[in-house]
């Protein structure tokens, strides 16, 4: 008697599309985290939009961009990579104040000559994000009221490659938290900028 095959599945495969609707009151969800894999699926109810991905710190294309988004034009596409953080836009501007974490992310901000890039950046609540630095070790202070949103505590910027360089996951509440970091730029002025978490 022949036995029967089982078959398994990967997880990624069993995991349906995330719906993210775009209306003439906005986007929602504005943040969310999906598993590695797993695709996203953008749909309009309202006029026609263009969706713009931010450019990530370090080149890596996360999704790609959506021209034509209307009610008769969806738009589904899986991740090109796994565990990593974008943000994106639905107007074309220079702000991209929406966000989605690929396996919980992390949200990779770059650091050169006391520059931060990408800011502000967006991260879905519990999601991750890692500072690295492409010069030197920097300092951060936590300036705003809601202090340091991460564990382990996002207190300083090492270098790519070094141990010390790590995802640091948000456990606080919604809210925008203010940064700066020490050394400064070159010109004297304070580098730093502001990490927005938003539900998802």
């Amino acid at each position: 008697m022949a036995t029967a095959r089982v078959i398994h599945h990967r997880e990624e495969e069993d995991l349906n599309p995330q719906p993210i609707v775009i209306s003439s009151s906005g986007v929602s969800p504005q943040a969310c985290i999906i598993g590695n894999g797993q695709s996203v699926a953008f749909s309009s109810s309202g006029p026609t939009v263009n969706i713009t991905f931010e450019p990530d710190a370090f080149g890596v294309v996360v999704f790609n961009n959506v021209n034509g988004l209307s009610p008769t034009n969806p738009n589904t596409q899986p991740p090109q990579v796994n565990n990593r953080t974008v943000n994106y836009n639905i107007d074309g501007s220079s702000v991209y104040p929406y966000a989605i974490a690929v396996g919980g992310g992390p949200m990779y901000v770059k650091v050169t000559a006391g520059d931060c890039t990408p800011d502000p950046v967006v991260l879905p609540l519990n999601s991750s994000i890692e500072m690295i630095s492409t010069d030197q070790n920097y300092s951060v202070n936590w300036f705003t009221s809601n202090g340091d949103p991460f564990t382990p505590p996002l207190t300083e910027i090492y270098s790519q490659g070094n141990p010390l360089t790590k995802p640091h996951t948000e456990n606080r509440p919604v809210a925008d938290y203010g940064y700066r970091i020490s050394p400064g730029n070159p010109t004297g002025t304070a580098g730093g900028g502001t990490v927005k978490v938003k539900s998802t």
